[in-house]
């Protein structure tokens, strides 16, 4: 890819990847996957059994990024970049999903409550097919 493209598709709806991108001056384009009941099942975002969280947030980015390819190709969008990512927390080995309710969230913030956990961040791009991946992992801890 030329420094002169201008344009990426963003595999994510995630608020604050959209603002990261405008702050570093990306141009995009958001590609939306099905959700609920009729969700791309290409995207599922279930951990595996005995998947390790690093694994799991690879897949997962590759994953959106692989279906967010075939869909530009599907809706036939112009072939631009796809860029997908995805973020877990792991504690003691397990990766720890997004809370389902109130309480849920408040279940996992008292677990994590004085203990270091790890953020685990999978940046995938595709391009013609072929993905390249990125893993940031940050330690956190919390009173």
């Amino acid at each position: 890819m030329s420094q002169l493209a201008t344009r990426i598709h963003l595999a994510s709806r995630s608020p604050r990847r959209r603002e990261l991108l405008t702050q570093i001056g990306v141009h995009f384009d958001t590609l939306v996957f099905r959700d609920g009941m009729r969700a791309d099942r290409e995207v599922d975002e279930t951990p595996h059994a005995g998947e390790a969280p690093v694994s799991y947030v690879q897949r997962v980015a590759r994953a959106k990024a692989a279906h967010g390819w075939r869909c530009v190709a599907w809706r036939r969008l112009l072939p631009q970049p796809v860029l997908s990512a995805d973020t877990t927390l792991e504690f003691e080995g397990e990766v720890i999903g997004k809370p389902v309710s109130p309480a849920d969230a408040m279940r996992i913030l008292g677990r994590l409550s004085g203990k270091t956990h790890r953020v685990l961040t999978a940046v995938a791009v595709c391009v013609d097919q072929r993905i390249e991946t990125v893993l940031s992992s940050s330690e956190v801890r919390f009173a």
